[in-house]
C-alpha cells in the first residue's frame, strides 16, 4: 500500500492524473475489475477514459449498472481524456447504499479514497479495499463467505496444493494439505477442485510454486473463470509466517505460531495461509483480528470424499435451480444455523461418540421441532454479530438483535428444561445478566434507529455516563437558545406580512459538521427584513444580542 499511497499524494499532477495512476496500479495487482472511489467534496467519483489513444476505467460501466448519470468532468468540452475525463459519482451520503450494491455483483474490488481536512487543506488516502471475499459491512446471504488462497507445486508432472479458506464476517479458517502420486498425478488438484464447489468461495488468491506452471492450464482445469481471482507473486518467509499467526490467532506460546498449530508438517498450507492474512490485512487489517484457531480438513475424524462425491451423488450441485440433498434437507431456521448444516454434511465426522450424541439430541428434538422453530426464528445471526462486536464494529441496531435474541433463547432454554433436554444450567444466569446489563445501559428503542455511521443521538440510558447527559443537556439549552433567535425573526417576517406557504416557521435551525449550527433563511425573506432584522435585539437570558454583530452567509438561495 506503499506505493499507492506515493501516487495518492505525488505532488504537481492533476488529481485525475493521479486517478489513473492509482486505477493502473490496482490493475496490476487486483485484476481488470478494479474500480476506485475518489472523494471529491461531498461526492464519491470515478472516471474513465475511453478514446482512440486511451481506455482505463470504468466510469461507464457502473454508471449503467447503478443506474446514475454518465457526464464528463468538463461536460462543455466534448472529448474525453485524462484532463477531462467521463466521470460518474454519487453522493456521499448515500455511498453505502451503492457500494452494497456493487458487492452484490461479486465481480468488483472497490479501491475507497477518502479525504480529511478543510479546504484549501484537503488531503486524500485509500481508507480501505472491499472485495468478494473481504466484504465485512455488506454481507447479506446467510451462507459462508470465503475468501481462498492457494499455492500449486509441480514436480515431474506431480501437483501439491496448500489450501487456505477464511470467512471475515464469522472468523472461521479451514485449511488442507493434499499430494498427487505417481499414479493419481492430479489428484491434489481434483481434491482442490473439490474443496472450491465445497465450501461457498467468493474470491480466490492463487500462488504458483515456479514459472513452469502453466497458469492458463491451472485456470481451466480448476474452473477459475467462474470466481473472482488474482494471481499473486509475493512469497511468505517462515519467520513472517509466525510472526502473522502469533497475531492474528492471539498465540502467546514457547512454541512457534507454526508448531503450535500443528501445521509444522504442512509448508504449502501455511504459506497459503500467510498470504491470505496478509491480502485481508491490505484490504482492511481491522477485519482479520481475533480470528478463530484453524480447522484442518485433513484430520482422521472427517470422512474422506473423493472424486467429486458430493456433487456425483446430488449433495449440492453448481446449478443453482437443481434440487439437491442439501437444499431437500435444510429446514434450518436460522442462518448459522444453515451454515452448521452444510458444515456437517459436506465434512461427515466419522468419531463414534460424537455421533451418537447428535442422534440422540436429534431423536428428543424432531418430535417437538414446531414449538422450538417459534423460537430459533426470532434469533438473528449472533455467529456475525458476535464477530462484529469481537471486532468493535457492531451497530447499535445489532444491539437490538442481540437482545431480541437472548430473549428468545431464554424462552428456547425453558422448553427445554421442561422436556428434559439437558444444556449447561449456567447459561441460564448468563442470559439473563447479559439481557440486563443490555436493558439497563441501552436506549434500545434509539438503538434500533442506527448504523454506526448514522448516530446523532444519546444511544445510553441516562445516567450511564454522566458526562454525555451533560454534553445534551448544554447542546439542547444552546438549541433553545437559537429557537429564541428564530422566535424573534419570525416575528419581523409576520409583521412584513410576508406570506408562508410551509406549516412550519420562516427560519429554521441547520447544522454543518465543518461549520456547527446556523440559523437559514430563504434569500427572498432576508431581503425583504435584511433592514428591521439589523437594526433589532434579542434577549436572552438577560442578555442583548444585537443582530448587527450577527454573522451572515449569502449562498444561492438562502443566508
Amino acid at each position: 500500500m506503499e506505493q499507492a499511497s506515493k501516487i495518492l499524494n505525488t505532488k504537481g499532477k492533476l488529481l485525475t492524473e493521479l486517478y489513473f495512476e492509482l486505477q493502473t496500479y490496482f490493475e496490476n495487482k487486483y485484476g481488470d475489475n478494479t474500480i476506485i472511489l475518489i472523494e471529491i467534496g461531498s461526492f464519491f467519483e470515478l472516471y474513465e477514459v475511453n478514446n482512440d489513444e486511451l481506455k482505463i476505467g470504468k466510469a461507464k460501466e457502473i454508471a449503467q449498472l447503478l443506474n446514475i448519470q454518465l457526464t464528463r468532468k468538463n461536460k462543455n468540452i466534448l472529448e474525453n481524456s485524462i484532463k477531462n475525463p467521463l466521470l460518474a459519482g454519487v453522493p456521499t451520503v448515500s455511498i453505502e447504499r451503492y457500494i452494497a450494491r456493487l458487492i452484490s455483483t461479486k465481480k468488483y474490488t472497490i479501491i475507497m479514497v477518502k479525504q480529511k481536512g478543510t479546504p484549501p487543506k484537503i488531503t486524500r488516502y485509500i481508507s480501505n479495499i472491499i472485495s468478494p471475499g473481504t466484504n465485512f459491512e455488506y454481507q447479506t446471504e446467510s451462507s459462508e463467505n470465503n475468501i481462498v488462497s492457494f499455492i500449486v507445486d509441480e514436480n515431474q508432472g506431480i501437483y501439491s496444493v496448500g489450501y487456505s479458506a477464511i470467512d471475515v464476517t464469522t472468523g472461521k479458517t479451514i485449511i488442507n494439505e493434499m499430494h498427487s502420486t505417481r499414479d493419481d498425478k492430479t489428484y491434489a488438484l481434483d481434491e482442490l477442485f473439490n474443496l472450491l464447489q465445497t465450501y461457498n468461495t467468493a474470491e480466490i488468491i492463487v500462488t504458483l510454486d515456479n514459472n513452469k506452471i502453466d497458469k492458463e492450464w491451472i485456470s481451466n482445469y480448476l474452473e477459475l473463470n467462474q470466481y473472482h481471482t488474482s494471481f499473486n507473486s509475493s512469497r511468505c518467509k517462515i519467520d513472517y509466517q509466525n510472526e502473522l499467526f502469533a497475531r492474528v490467532y492471539q498465540i502467546n506460546s514457547f512454541l512457534s505460531a507454526i508448531e503450535y498449530l500443528d501445521l509444522e508438517r504442512h509448508p504449502y498450507t501455511t504459506e497459503s495461509l500467510a498470504i491470505l492474512i496478509e491480502f485481508i490485512i491490505e484490504h482492511d487489517e481491522l477485519i482479520i483480528a481475533k480470528m478463530n484457531r484453524p480447522i484442518f480438513l485433513g484430520a482422521s475424524r472427517y470422512l474422506y470424499l473423493g472424486n467429486n462425491a458430493l456433487e456425483q451423488l446430488g449433495v449440492i450441485s453448481r446449478d443453482s435451480s437443481e434440487l439437491t440433498l442439501l437444499r431437500l434437507i435444510d429446514k434450518t431456521s436460522t442462518a448459522f444455523g444453515k451454515r452448521l448444516l452444510k458444515e456437517r454434511l459436506l465434512s461427515p465426522i466419522i468419531d463414534k461418540e460424537i455421533l451418537e450424541a447428535r442422534y440422540d439430541l436429534a431423536e428428543k428434538l424432531i418430535e417437538r421441532s414446531d414449538k422450538y422453530d417459534t423460537h430459533l426464528k426470532n434469533i438473528y445471526d449472533l455467529e456475525r454479530i458476535s464477530r462484529r462486536l469481537k471486532l468493535q464494529k457492531l451497530h447499535p441496531m445489532e444491539l437490538t438483535y442481540i437482545s431480541m435474541s437472548l430473549y428468545a433463547i431464554a424462552k428456547l432454554l425453558k422448553d427445554c428444561k421442561q422436556d428434559s433436554i439437558e444444556y449447561d444450567s449456567k447459561l441460564d444466569d448468563k442470559i439473563e445478566e447479559f439481557r440486563k446489563y443490555l436493558i439497563d445501559t441501552f436506549d434500545l428503542n434509539i438503538c434500533s434507529k442506527f448504523r454506526i455511521e448514522q448516530i446523532d443521538d444519546n444511544i445510553f440510558r441516562y445516567g450511564v455516563y454522566p458526562n454525555i447527559d451533560t454534553l445534551l443537556q448544554n447542546q439542547k439549552d444552546e438549541i433553545g437558545k437559537l429557537e429564541q433567535v428564530i422566535t424573534h425573526i419570525d416575528s419581523i417576517v409576520e409583521a412584513k406580512q410576508i406570506k408562508n406557504s410551509s406549516k412550519s416557521g420562516y427560519a429554521d435551525i441547520g447544522y454543518l459538521e465543518s461549520e456547527g449550527f446556523s440559523i437559514n433563511l430563504t434569500k427572498n425573506r432576508f431581503t425583504m427584513i435584511e433592514k428591521e432584522l439589523k437594526e433589532s435585539f434579542v434577549t436572552i437570558e438577560d442578555t442583548h444580542h444585537f443582530f448587527k454583530d450577527f454573522h451572515y452567509k449569502r449562498l444561492k438561495n438562502s443566508v
